[in-house]
């Protein structure tokens, strides 16, 4: 069939709606893309919040002794008398955990064989935040924090 300016219609040609692979290329890269700049940013999120984790297991380990001493007029010389696993391995989200699923593992300091705070010390992936390292809470309720905010503890606590 033919039209007055030369254009030629073939007959049974359709126009299929759907992507040509140019088009999907161009989306997977932006897609990409995207995926690259988010990725840091999530992955700074999950340490952060890890942290979280092992600080509020700091203070409820030091709850825990002090109900200890309230109720035993001493406190604690491990974790299982504050009816904690030893060793107490936390996870991301402060839940106990096995060693190799861990963020954090938590222990008590003693000062010759006397309590003087506790400690979480990063283990498996958490290891590799090197801004706030170990984490510790004294008996007097004294914050510190090693790794390169060791000067700065009130910025990892």
């Amino acid at each position: 069939m033919s039209y007055g300016c030369g254009v030629v219609k073939m007959e049974g040609s359709r126009k299929h709606p759907g992507f040509s692979l140019l088009e999907m290329l161009v989306a997977l890269a932006v897609a990409g893309i995207l995926f690259f700049v988010a990725l840091p940013a999530y992955q700074y999120a999950v340490v952060k919040s890890t942290r979280a984790a092992a600080r509020a297991t700091l203070l409820e380990v030091m709850a825990r002794q002090e109900q200890h001493f309230v109720t035993y007029k001493r406190y604690a010389a491990n974790l299982g008398a504050l009816g904690l696993p030893e060793p107490y391995h936390v996870d991301n989200q402060g839940g106990v955990s096995a060693p190799a699923n861990a963020a954090y593992r938590i222990s008590l300091e003693l000062t010759e064989d006397q309590y003087s705070g506790a400690r979480a010390v990063p283990v498996n992936r958490q290891a590799r935040d090197h801004a706030c390292m170990e984490y510790s809470l004294s008996i007097l309720g004294v914050r510190a924090v090693s790794g390169t905010l060791a000067g700065s503890p009130g910025e990892c606590w």
